[in-house]
Formats: structure tokens, C-alpha cells, sequence
């Protein structure tokens, strides 16, 4: 039992950690995976959809890949 509560605050800080530049942020995945689980929590972040500067940026590296791969 006393890694248990360990455990499920490493997961929670972990899922905030991998959503900080995600929709609801890190305090919003951070509370999400500490009130459910840190399952549900992932799977949140999976299914979220990246922020726009996110978005923008792979944009970017995809042209820039596009770009080296012409010449």
C-alpha cells in the first residue's frame, strides 16, 4: 500500500510533465491523472490535440525536411 501513493504522484507529475504544451496545460493533466489515474491521464494526452505553436513548428520541420530532401 505505501507505494501506492507514491506511485500515482510520479505518474501524475509524469502525464503533466508530457502535457505541458498540450490544450489543458500541466496543472490541467496534473489534476485530471491525480483525480482519475495516471492511465486516464495518458490517455488524455493522447487524444488531445496539440496547441497551434505546437502545430506551427512541425509544420516548419516538415519544410525544412522537405526542402534538404530536394537538394
Amino acid at each position: 500500500m505505501p507505494i501506492i501513493i507514491p506511485a500515482w504522484l510520479i505518474g501524475a507529475i509524469l502525464v503533466a510533465f508530457l502535457g505541458r504544451h498540450r490544450r489543458f496545460g500541466f496543472w490541467g493533466y496534473f489534476f485530471a491523472s491525480l483525480l482519475l489515474t495516471p492511465i486516464i491521464g495518458l490517455l488524455m494526452f493522447v487524444a488531445a490535440i496539440p496547441t497551434k505553436a505546437d502545430h506551427d513548428k512541425a509544420v516548419r520541420k516538415a519544410q525544412k525536411a522537405q526542402k534538404a530532401a530536394k537538394t
